[in-house]
């Protein structure tokens, strides 16, 4: 019953972990890029440093951006037209190269 419970603690100590995502440094990055209307890619020169999916707020080519942090993690917020908006998943173009 001990091991039972020592396991339970241990998982429940750890999960949050895995459920907290990805975050990423862009201080780097120099442009943007956006894909499908809800996906921002952020760039260094010619290469993508990460893609932010943004499902609440719609981007177009003409929408102004701004980044409130340079470190950016699952659920932080960026502006897109001067309006709020939550980044649903934060993704490192090294496993996602697409």
């Amino acid at each position: 019953m001990r091991k039972k419970i020592i396991l339970l603690c241990m998982v429940l100590l750890f999960v949050p972990t895995f459920a907290m995502g990805d975050c990423l440094d862009v201080r780097r990055s120099t442009s943007w890029y956006i894909q499908g209307g809800h996906t921002l890619i952020l760039y260094s020169g010619m290469t993508a440093l990460a893609y932010l999916d943004i499902p609440y707020c719609i981007l177009n080519s003409s929408s102004q951006i701004q980044l409130l942090k340079s470190y950016l993690c699952d659920g932080d917020k960026v502006l897109i037209d001067g309006d709020p908006c939550t980044i649903l998943r934060v993704r490192s173009s090294t496993f996602f190269p697409y």
